[in-house]
């Protein structure tokens, strides 16, 4: 995570969630976050696969120049990258881990617009299958922003975020079978 509002977002998740893998919604207080509203979204993970924004902040709204609630979130997204956008969606619902995507739009004669992506589990009366907790927010901000509608992003890099990622370093153990005649 590079940018401020990613950071500070993952901080409030990270003390609300404990020893749990992750919040319940009802553990947001969005007066404490307000600060960082601007750029938050509370994401409905759904069986039909069209993942709507139940909730967005005014600077995603400007991405397109209009209200962004109930809006597909893959509809931000470049077709090519848009199953990306879904396995970094299936990390947080299924793992119940944090990913962090940047990405890029550009297109025409538009400056390129740089952006952060930070999504985060959240429960929702238990089940971890039903919301996440995220941060749209631009890198640079050309003039245009707010004023054309963005051009589709694309992924530049997508990271998943280990609890010891901001602390200590973790051991990460990946399964495999062991050859014959290879030794340790």
């Amino acid at each position: 995570m590079k940018q401020q509002v990613s950071k500070e977002l993952h901080d409030y998740w990270s003390s609300l969630k404990g020893a749990r893998l992750a919040p319940e919604r009802n553990d947001i207080d969005l007066t404490a976050i307000r600060h960082l509203l601007a750029n938050v979204f509370i994401l409905q993970i759904d069986r039909s696969g069209r993942y709507p924004l139940e909730m967005c902040g005014t600077r995603i709204n400007a991405f397109q120049r209009a209200d962004q609630k109930g809006r597909c979130f893959l509809e931000f997204w470049d077709d090519a990258d848009r199953a990306a956008i879904v396995a970094a969606i299936s990390t947080v619902s299924d793992e119940t881990r944090p990913v962090v995507v940047g990405a890029r739009s550009g297109a025409g004669d538009l400056p390129r617009l740089d952006v952060e992506l930070l999504l985060l589990p959240l429960r929702h009366f238990g089940k971890t299958h039903s919301l996440a907790l995220g941060a749209l927010t631009p890198v640079n901000e050309p003039d245009w922003l707010g004023r054309r509608n963005a051009p589709a992003l694309h992924v530049n890099s997508m990271r998943v975020i280990d609890g010891a990622a901001r602390g200590a370093p973790a051991l990460v153990v990946h399964e495999g079978g062991r050859r014959a005649g290879v030794g340790f």
